[in-house]
């Protein structure tokens, strides 16, 4: 096959494998096996141009679909994350034949290093992970438990390399590779097999109910900032303007979310959660939100999430913030965003996970972006949480991504994990990654998601108790490569 074609092929191939909400799970394991065969054929400069093209068109692809690419900051971000991603087909080139009975493992090593040191670095979390594309792939999904999304990426990196490997050598010379290739590979599938069917989750479950404002609502309350003048994204025009008109054009919102509470709790719900920033509220209006709302979680006997944009008097005028009121009528607590996004100008919280003890076990919380960092999602592992509340917020192509990526955190720390988006796919994820439901608020007037989610304390995960140890060892081993190649040489 000549150049060109795998050139294209594998370009091809790489938009459908870049995690959209269309993405195609299989292309992600093909496309790096045309493009490390055409760096192998053409000259090394033009094999570092044309595949390092290739891989920021990818990037570029993901940010306009995504409707990322705008942002300035993403815009950088993932272009140095097509460079880090470059340097493992690069590192494959060069090194690879020269390390032994070991250069299929050049390829794979280098590209979980660059794709770990790129969340290092920019600080955007776990996005651009290859091994995020197999969130549906059960058995391959639970090695995550273990080594994180990165381990996922290291068996897709690897069977391309070996494939390739084939390919330029042809089954005699490598026969050995491929076959222990294909043991590991088995066991792996195994191994996750064995945890979905031995270690399945508990009968012990708790009813949630996850709520977003019926698009009536939201229209009349839309509606009613435009006749005063206000944008809800300009913090600063919404605290400098009339509180009584400002208060009474969030109200559609606000009410129609607290009546769908007290609906879902006469449903049997015992845990209601809002979505993110959907409600508006000001400042001088939260106590009376909080006192009302523990008056309905007091009667229902029910624990409320309560999620909404708070605006206040000092800059930069408004937080992102997650409260849990329980059964008692008293706030559990209070949660700034810890992440937010580059969208949001807003001051982060703390960064600790709030948790607190139900009958249904320990509840923890994060904030939408905020689940894209494994190493704040570990905390309520940590601190042995059985459910994970995130009220999220998306948009047009990013719901179905973002919804996916949250089933790793489930996975990687064995709780399950209630996703309440407003804008976007909300799901509901036991700790092996099982959706057990799902909504679109694009395919409904009233998005509301119910499920029931088993709660019982579990052992720590591996990969709760030591992080990504696998992802330093690849980096470190990455690092380690050229030298160890270059000794073999000589």
């Amino acid at each position: 096959m000549k150049p060109r074609l795998l050139w294209w092929l594998g370009t091809a191939l790489l938009l459908l494998a870049v995690h959209t909400d269309w993405n195609v799970p299989l292309a992600a394991w093909v496309f790096p096996v045309f493009l490390l065969r055409y760096a192998r054929l053409v000259p090394t400069r033009r094999a570092i141009l044309m595949v390092g093209l290739s891989l920021l068109i990818g990037q570029l692809f993901w940010l306009g679909v995504t409707g990322l690419l705008f942002v300035l900051s993403g815009l950088l971000a993932f272009t140095l994350l097509a460079v880090l991603q470059t340097t493992a087909f690069l590192a494959d080139r060069l090194l690879a034949d020269r390390a032994g009975l070991l250069k299929t493992l050049v390829f794979p090593v280098t590209l979980v290093a660059g794709e770990y040191l790129f969340t290092v670095i920019t600080g955007f979390g776990d996005f651009g992970a290859l091994g995020s594309t197999q969130s549906t792939n059960l058995p391959l999904l639970q090695t995550a438990s273990v080594t994180g999304v990165y381990g996922l990426t290291f068996v897709m990196a690897w069977s391309a390399s070996v494939a390739n490997t084939v390919w330029q050598e042809g089954w005699r010379p490598v026969k050995r590779t491929v076959v222990v290739h294909l043991c590991l590979l088995g066991v792996v599938f195994a191994a996750g097999g064995a945890r979905l069917l031995f270690d399945a989750p508990t009968t012990k479950t708790v009813r949630v109910a996850g709520i977003s404002p019926s698009a009536e609502a939201d229209r009349s309350s839309s509606d009613a900032l435009k006749r005063i003048g206000v944008k809800y994204w300009r913090a600063e025009e919404v605290v400098t303007a009339d509180p009584v008109a400002v208060g009474a054009a969030f109200a559609p919102v606000t009410e129609d979310l607290v009546t769908r509470t007290r609906q879902q709790a006469s449903a049997g719900a015992k845990i209601v959660l809002w979505p993110e920033t959907h409600a508006g509220v000001l400042e001088r209006d939260q106590a009376a939100l909080l006192a009302r709302m523990g008056t309905e979680a007091k009667q229902a006997g029910i624990h409320v999430g309560l999620a909404y944009s708070l605006y206040t008097a000092q800059a930069p005028f408004i937080r992102n913030v997650a409260v849990l009121v329980g059964p008692s009528g008293e706030v559990l607590w209070t949660y700034d965003k810890t992440h937010p996004t580059p969208m949001e100008p807003m001051t982060p919280g703390p960064g600790v996970v709030p948790t607190a003890d139900s009958p249904y076990g320990r509840i923890a919380s994060v904030i939408c972006y905020d689940a894209d960092f494994p190493g704040l999602m570990r905390q309520a592992a940590d601190k042995e949480a059985s459910l994970m509340l995130v009220p999220a917020n998306d948009w047009p192509g990013f719901g179905a991504l973002h919804a996916e990526k949250a089933v790793f955190r489930a996975v990687e720390n064995g709780y399950s994990l209630f996703r309440q988006s407003t804008h976007g796919n909300s799901t509901a994820v036991d700790g092996q990654g099982r959706v057990l439901a799902h909504a679109d608020y694009y395919r409904t007037e009233q998005q509301t998601l119910v499920a029931d989610l088993p709660v019982q304390p579990r052992t720590q995960t591996v990969y709760a108790r030591v992080g990504d140890v696998f992802a330093w060892l690849c980096l470190a081993v990455a690092a380690l490569c050229p030298l160890w190649t270059y000794r073999r040489k000589r």
